[in-house]
């Protein structure tokens, strides 16, 4: 598996989108405003997310929550596993804004193989912080919460902030540290597709990676080409 460091996270992730996904890419505008907010508000659980794409659409969550097994993120972050569409999946670590760019690192995931690993580590929610439309704000156990939700939605308006909290927020956090600290062992790469309209990304990433493959007696370097194919 390989790391990109240092990177414009939304030009890299559209590039992946642009090769990969085939139908619904205006999913991608999502995952943009998750990204820029990240950068304009960073804390620890917004900046680091896991992203998909897939043919028909992405997925972004925050890492956090994919390891919260009732959650929206845990379901459909193993649900695609079990598809057989063609999945590219990175973990995404927001750095920062610089000249409008949302800056970070993107690290490859096995997907399958990830998924699979999440869905058995992934741990119980034990309570949910909410935030309502109306100001009101409220501590619920997750089982009040998941029978209750939409009277508590009819009564306030949507649901404008959520955190979840696991059975054991200590073993969560070690778990996610772990995680993160294994991807650093990523094979360092670079990414150097240039995003523009001509020629089209999908051309840009064929040639790149065209441009990537082994030649007669290749000089070893530390970085290389993003194979996304």
């Amino acid at each position: 598996m390989r790391k990109y460091e240092d990177v414009d996270i939304i030009a890299s992730l559209g590039a992946v989108m642009e090769l990969n996904t085939e139908h619904y890419k205006s999913d991608f505008s999502y995952d943009i405003k998750m990204f820029m907010e990240a950068a304009r508000h960073p804390t620890e659980e917004n900046t680091h997310l896991l992203w998909l794409s897939r043919r028909c659409g992405t997925e972004c969550f925050r890492e956090r929550d994919a390891y919260l097994k009732e959650s929206q993120a845990s379901h459909t972050w193993t649900f695609h596993a079990t598809t057989g569409d063609s999945i590219l999946a990175y973990a995404v670590e927001i750095t920062g804004l610089r000249d409008g760019k949302v800056m970070g690192n993107l690290y490859e995931l096995d997907y399958r193989q990830h998924a699979a690993k999440l869905g058995q580590q992934a741990f119980p929610i034990q309570e949910v912080s909410l935030k309502f439309e109306d100001g009101t704000e409220g501590r619920y156990p997750y089982e009040q919460y998941n029978h209750g939700i939409y009277g508590m939605v009819a009564e306030h308006g949507k649901v404008v902030s959520r955190h979840y909290e696991a059975e054991s927020e200590d073993a969560l956090r070690d778990l996610l540290t772990a995680a993160r600290q294994g991807r650093q062992k990523n094979r360092a790469a670079t990414f150097k597709i240039k995003i523009g309209r001509k020629p089209s990304i999908r051309k840009q990433l064929a040639e790149a990676k065209s441009a990537a493959a082994p030649k007669k007696a290749p000089a070893k370097t530390k970085n290389q080409e993003l194979e996304v194919g």
